[in-house]
């Protein structure tokens, strides 16, 4: 494996779960930036060039299919990872029709996570 860490971007206003997620990925070797909104990763978007993005489908002003839509009109072709408790068919479809690459359910285990990274980053 590369000595350089797989950046990943998380994307999620949801304070416990971003933190859980920061420290669990940066423990398992990641280098991560966390943002509480998808307005505030909007605004910065130019100065990242993440591996990986993970992204909570409900937020409040940009939810995650729309910030998804926004990046995809951008040119997005990071790899992305959305993640919600409450993940229906419709919401899911609509996140992979917008660009979505992988879905987890709220709540999943770390493992997993790391693993869907390494599957997305090679």
């Amino acid at each position: 494996m590369d000595s350089v860490a797989i950046s990943v971007i998380i994307i999620d206003d949801d304070s416990a779960v971003r933190d859980s997620l920061f420290v669990l990925l940066s423990f398992a070797g990641f280098s991560i930036i966390a943002f509480e909104s998808a307005h505030d990763y909007l605004a910065v978007i130019e100065n990242h060039d993440p591996d990986c993005l993970i992204i909570d489908l409900h937020m409040p002003r940009i939810g995650g299919i729309e910030l998804i839509n926004a990046l995809g009109e951008l040119g997005n072709t990071v790899p992305i990872i959305v993640i919600s408790g409450n993940m229906d068919k419709n919401n899911k479809a609509q996140a992979e029709q917008a660009g979505a690459s992988r879905f987890l359910k709220k709540p999943f285990a770390g493992k997993l996570l790391i693993e869907t990274i390494h599957g997305l980053v090679k």
